[in-house]
């Protein structure tokens, strides 16, 4: 890790999924532009470099105040890693300093921790530490959501060990069932299929295949959708950010975006 590297604002990724709170605090933002017109030092956020992008995993108060205050610049606390390790990092970020969470904001982080690649192997207990909640919080949301998450067969349990679970709770019978006949046909996909998978196209595949493709996109858009739903910033700074940004990659994949959903929406007759 760097300690105290300045980085310009604009190059910081916000949109990295690496934002566990449920929204910006507004007057909060507004105090720390007072404190640092006043000359207050704040923490330095925290980053996480990929070699090709800045993914910000702490900070988003500090670093909106600061550029709503007219600052370029900002100081952080650069780590090598992914945009995984930025979110990984962010779900404790503010546990235990801070701007103190909201239960929505704890519910996000648990949400976002039991979903990630990291977690899947956790046990409810590991991830509760991690997030700074309680245990239980954990269990009653990764019971809502079991069929939401993706579960490994694996899972490290208190002592460090790794332990299959697939097989807990299951009777005899269920274990080593009796030969299905052949007319038994396996289950088709159903809407609650949501493991994320690459971008493919449907040509050539079965009816089955396809189907189960199709429900898997639909759960990917709801879950997208549902995220910019919920967008904290207003329409106004988020075009501004996007102005600022310049980027023809983000315009056209904006207009690319925009043409899949109205063509959705057309079929659905929802136009």
């Amino acid at each position: 890790m760097k300690h105290g590297e300045i980085i310009a604002i604009k190059d910081l990724r916000l949109d990295g999924g690496t934002q566990p709170r449920a929204t910006i605090d507004f007057e909060a933002v507004f105090d720390y532009m007072d404190a640092m017109a006043d000359g207050a030092k704040f923490p330095p956020v925290v980053v996480f470099y990929d070699g090709a992008s800045y993914w910000l995993a702490d900070g988003f108060h500090r670093v909106k105040a600061a550029e709503q205050a007219g600052g370029d610049e900002i100081e952080c606390d650069l780590h090598q890693g992914t945009q995984q390790d930025a979110q990984w990092y962010s779900f404790s970020a503010n546990k235990t300093n801070g701007l103190r969470r909201t239960n929505d904001d704890k519910h996000r982080a648990v949400i976002a921790a039991l979903g990630h690649p990291n977690g899947a192997q956790l046990s409810n207990r590991q991830i509760a530490t991690h997030v700074g909640v309680d245990e239980g919080t954990v269990r009653n949301w990764r019971e809502k959501l079991t069929a939401e998450i993706p579960q490994s067969p694996k899972r490290k349990g208190r002592d460090g060990r790794t332990i299959k679970v697939t097989n807990i709770g299951k009777t005899a019978s269920q274990l080593f069932p009796a030969a299905a006949p052949d007319s038994v046909q396996p289950a088709e996909p159903t809407d609650a299929t949501c493991a994320a998978a690459p971008s493919q196209s449907t040509e050539g595949v079965g009816a089955n295949a396809a189907e189960g493709m199709a429900n898997d996109w639909c759960q990917r858009v709801w879950s997208a959708s549902s995220e910019i739903a919920e967008c904290p910033v207003s329409a106004k700074d988020l075009a501004a950010a996007m102005r600022r940004s310049n980027s023809n990659q983000l315009r056209k994949q904006l207009e690319k975006t925009r043409d899949v959903i109205a063509a959705v929406l057309a079929e659905a007759g929802l136009d």
